[in-house]
Formats: structure tokens, sequence, C-alpha cells
């Protein structure tokens, strides 16, 4: 049995050191990729990981990041092939997830696929606000503002300063005509920071709801803090 068993050991021992060796180099490249990308030595960089990638094929950071190069270099197809592939080897990797999501939200416009992706990150991290905006900016673009109202809520429990949030609340809000729900969402966000998008977007719901006296508050506030905004805002009220 012995006999039988030492010939299988030594393979499998000689085939794992073997892959050890190959993931090695591909690593030693997989980070002169990274300088290069840092350095903005795009051409060079995609070298790198291409090379990284044909030296061991199952090395799921490498896959990602050649698929980050390919697509800054215009080529998403490409892309699109690696971030599946490392998505393969860890699916689990939050940020492959998200880039998927990205392009087909923004190269392609395949928003349900999109939304997919982006909820399959959430399943691996749902502490990343990029991920609720995303949804709701998704359901923005398929007129289904009820649900991106709920993603863009959880972006601002989330993080009740990130900015491009507050946008995809207010335009699905006001596009669903939920005019004094946004106000109240709004309030909710003020009482804990003052952010100017908020107080313009509640100003311009208060002229939806022809409440000047409110449109008009909101106008003062936001002076303080966005005078351009404010500006905007007051030709709004002014016109009412």
């Amino acid at each position: 049995m012995l006999k039988q068993i030492l010939p299988l050991f030594l393979s499998f021992f000689l085939i794992s050191a073997a892959n050890a060796q190959l993931l090695y180099k591909a690593k030693a490249l997989y980070n002169t990729g990274l300088q290069l990308k840092e350095q903005q030595k795009l051409p060079e960089a995609l070298t790198a990981f291409e090379s990284s990638v044909s030296t061991y094929n199952k090395f799921d950071s490498a896959q990602f990041e050649l698929g980050n190069m390919y697509l800054k270099l215009g080529k998403t197809p490409e892309a699109v092939s690696c971030f599946h592939s490392a998505i393969a080897l860890s699916p689990d990797m939050t940020n492959a997830l998200m880039m998927l999501g990205k392009v087909y939200r923004d190269y392609t416009q395949i928003y349900d696929s999109s939304i997919i992706y982006y909820k399959r990150a959430e399943a691996t991290n749902d502490t990343i606000v990029e991920i609720y905006y995303s949804i709701a900016w998704n359901f923005n673009a398929k007129s289904e503002f009820d649900s991106a109202i709920v993603y863009g809520k959880k972006a601002l429990n989330i993080n009740n300063e990130y900015r491009p949030a507050y946008s995809e609340l207010a335009h699905a809000y006001r596009r669903a005509q939920k005019y004094a729900d946004a106000i109240e969402q709004f309030k909710k966000n003020l009482a804990i920071s003052t952010i100017d998008l908020a107080l313009l977007y509640s100003g311009y719901c208060y002229t939806e709801l022809k409440d000047k006296e409110g449109a008009t508050a909101m106008y003062e506030e936001l002076k303080k803090v966005n005078e351009k905004m404010s500006t905007a805002l007051k030709r709004v009220i002014d016109k009412m």
C-alpha cells in the first residue's frame, strides 16, 4: 500500500511546488504592474498584468487588475471577461462584483445586469455607500423610482454626507412626485449635518408644493453655505 501511495504523494508534492513557483513569479509581475499603474504607465502596466495572468491564470487579483487596465484602455469586452474570471476564482470578491456593476451601468447600459452585480456585492459587504448609490442610480435609469428611493436612503444611512446619493434620491422623489416625503427625508439628513444639496432639493420640493415660505426658508439657509446654489433656487422661487 505504501509503495502505491508514495508515488502519488510525490507527484502531488511536485505539482504543488511548481504551482507555488508560478504563483511567486505571477505575484512579482503583479506588483510590478501595480507600480507602473501608480506611475500612470498604463500600457506597461497592462503588459505586466497580462504576463502575471499568463504565468498563473488562477491569480484572482491579477485578473481583476488586468480587467481594470483593459477598461481604462477602452477594451470593455476584455475587461468584462477578466472580471468574470476573478469572480469565478473568488465569488465574494467585492471589488470585482462592483466593477461588473459599473461596466453594465456606465459602458453598456444594461441596468438589470448592473443591479444584479451590485446586489451580489452588497451581499459580500453591506457597508459600502457606493453600492447603494449605484443601485439607486440604476433604478432611476429604469424609471423605477420607488426602488431608487429605498436604495438612495440606504446610501445616506451609511454616509449622510455622500453627495451623489442626494442627487439620486432627490431625482427619484421628484419624478415620483413625492415632494413632502422628500422634504421629510432631507430634514432628517439636515438634522445630522448641513448639506447644500439637501437644502437645494428641499427648496425645489417646496416650490413644487407651491409653498413659497418653505422654499424661501431653504433659500436663506442655503445662501449661508452655497451662494451659487442659492441663486439657482432663488430664480425658481421668483417665478412662483
